[in-house]
Formats: C-alpha cells, structure tokens, sequence
C-alpha cells in the first residue's frame, strides 16, 4: 500500500514502516517540510498491516494463484491542480549558467515578473512576511513543490544551504539550478540584494504588494 505523509502529503520520501514494540506502525517522511526537517508519525496496527513471516509462509502457496492486487493511487492533494501552472514561470526565474540561488531569489523574480499569479496563489495559501505558518504558506506548499517537481523532471537541480535576510529562519533552504550540476560558492538572498541596492528584510514595497486589488 502506498503511504501518503500527512505533513506534505507526498509519498517520494516516505521509508517503510516500522513495527514499535507496542504494536504500532511508525512512519517517517523524509522530505524537507519547510525547513522543519523529516516528519514522523504513527498509526495503529488495525490501520496498515505489515505482512509476518508467519503469514507470509501460509500464504505463499496461494500467491502464485492469486492476481496482483493492483496499487492504490496515493490520495490527491489539493495543491496538486496549482502546481503545473506554476512549472514555466518558476523555471524561467532560474537563469541557465548561474551557481545556485537560494530560494528567496527565484521567488522574489517570480514575484517580479508574474505579480498576478504570484498574488493568486499567495492570496489563496499565504505568505510568511504576512504571518502565516511557513509549512501553509504558498512558498512551501506550492512554490517549492513545483521547483521539486522540475528537479523531478531533469528541469533543476538542488543543494541545501543556510537562508539569509528575510529567509534566515530557515536553517536549511533550498538553493537551485539549471543543469548541469554548478560548482562553485552559493548566491544566496543576501547576496543578491545587495546587487540590486535593496534591502534583505521585508520592506513597506514588498507588503504594498498585497494590498494590490
């Protein structure tokens, strides 16, 4: 059975259960969560069955006879629906030939050059400079996913890195790519803003933002 994180809802990074010697099944979600880190959690043995050597003997004689039970889809997401409008301009924010640059950066472009579609999805999910919880906010939930699914699909590459400026709350974010793979020191927020003669805070400009109708 294919098992879902309650946190991020995706199933990539999701290891095998673990029986605890009270009979529950442990789970633990690898993925990022927003700078949070891996994700763990628990369920009861009733909810998912992990197969014994016990009855994987009484049952190996039938398995020959009995037809492969097909794999249930992992539940949907929300989110999911959102993230492929987001693939072409995310992608287009990470210039090819650049080192890696650290996350604030490629939202901050995004920001810049599709203010409309930025405000629609932050207007729906939020925003961390606004005050929302940054595992809910659009840049976790959907902003990030989408860079995911880009590196999923050749389109980006990724390494972690400490976030600077407005960013620095999160002790490790991520800093992306084109391929092939750069080497060489990371540009991270701070760094870029610098270049354009901003600051790396929040600024009165960046929230004026949200008051657009």
């Amino acid at each position: 059975m294919i098992v879902t994180c309650p946190k991020c809802f995706s199933f990539d990074d999701v290891l095998p259960p673990r029986r605890s010697p009270d009979g529950r099944i442990d789970y633990t979600c690898t993925g990022d969560h927003g700078g949070e880190g891996p994700f763990r959690w628990s369920s009861t043995p009733d909810a998912v069955d992990l197969p014994s050597p016990r009855r994987t003997a009484a049952s190996s004689s039938s398995s020959a006879t009995r037809a492969p039970r097909a794999p249930r889809a992992p539940r949907p997401n929300p989110d999911d629906a959102s993230i492929d409008e987001l693939l072409d301009p995310l992608l287009a924010c990470v210039n090819p030939g650049e080192p890696f640059v650290e996350y604030g950066v490629v939202e901050y472009r995004f920001r810049q050059a599709r203010p409309d579609l930025f405000l629609q999805h932050v207007r729906e999910r939020g925003h961390v400079m606004l005050g929302t919880r940054r595992n809910l906010a659009a840049s976790s939930s959907r902003f990030t996913r989408a860079l995911r699914k880009l590196e999923s699909a050749g389109q980006l590459v990724s390494v972690k890195g400490p976030g600077t400026g407005a960013w620095r709350y999160e002790q490790s974010i991520g800093y992306w790519a084109r391929p092939p793979r750069p080497s060489g020191p990371l540009l991270t927020w701070s760094m870029f803003c610098a270049t354009q003669g901003r600051s790396a805070e929040w600024t009165a400009e960046d929230r004026a933002l949200f008051d657009t109708p």
